[in-house]
């Protein structure tokens, strides 16, 4: 069984080719929205309680190294922890895929709490200007909003990508989801050099590697 939860926000939207694509090869899943309200947050959570074991959660949107974020509605429904550090227990039994940012440092520091079968994470995903302004190493590259533009559309197509080759071969184990990721990073980080020579989207594309784990 596959189950997708997306947060529903302005910032968020540009995920949904993800889910799109899914639903066009034809693989069968559970879709959960996190609207930005209390009811949707509640229900969520009460969704995933109920999921049986050896699911594999794949989870689109906002996150610190101590929680995953449901939805926004600017500033009518800033966003809250839908998932915080302690309640990851939540996913136990469960092969997750956490497509947020520092979702890597949150299944590092909760491993013991979650106890999932497998869960694979990142690093920093700036896919706003200002989180590149916020970021002294980033800003000083000279990133642009073009660039981010380029990697927002990367980390969609890599990820299509990785999942479809994984769920349409259904003998792999999940630790294979990372070696398809990987190998598709490595292909457009060779694009962004040797045919773009766009070296600030290499580094993105590398660090988005490189950062990524699975326990």
């Amino acid at each position: 069984m596959i189950t997708v939860i997306i947060s529903v926000d302005p910032s968020t939207s540009f995920l949904y080719p993800i889910v799109e694509n899914m639903k066009s090869n034809s693989i069968e899943f559970e879709l959960i929205e996190v609207h930005p309200s209390e009811e949707s947050y509640r229900s969520c959570i009460d969704s995933i309680s109920k999921l049986p074991e050896n699911n594999t959660i794949i989870f689109l949107g906002h996150g610190q190294d101590n929680q995953i974020y449901g939805g926004e509605l600017l500033d009518d429904f800033p966003k809250q922890p839908l998932v915080k550090r302690n309640e990851m227990g939540i996913f136990k039994n469960q092969n997750l895929f956490l497509l947020a940012c520092d979702s890597a440092s949150l299944i590092k520091s909760s491993f013991r709490i979650a106890k999932t079968n497998k869960a694979i994470g990142f690093g920093p995903l700036p896919t706003e200007i200002e989180e590149v302004k916020n970021d002294k190493k980033l800003a000083n590259e000279g990133i642009t909003s073009a660039t981010i533009e380029l990697f927002k559309q990367e980390i969609n197509e890599t990820v299509i990508l990785s999942l479809l080759e994984y769920f349409k071969d259904k003998s792999k184990d999940f630790i294979f989801l990372k070696d398809y990721l990987n190998l598709h990073l490595n292909k457009r980080i060779n694009k962004a050099i040797l045919e773009d020579n766009n070296k600030n989207l290499a580094d993105l594309l590398f660090n988005m590697k490189n950062d990524m784990v699975i326990y």
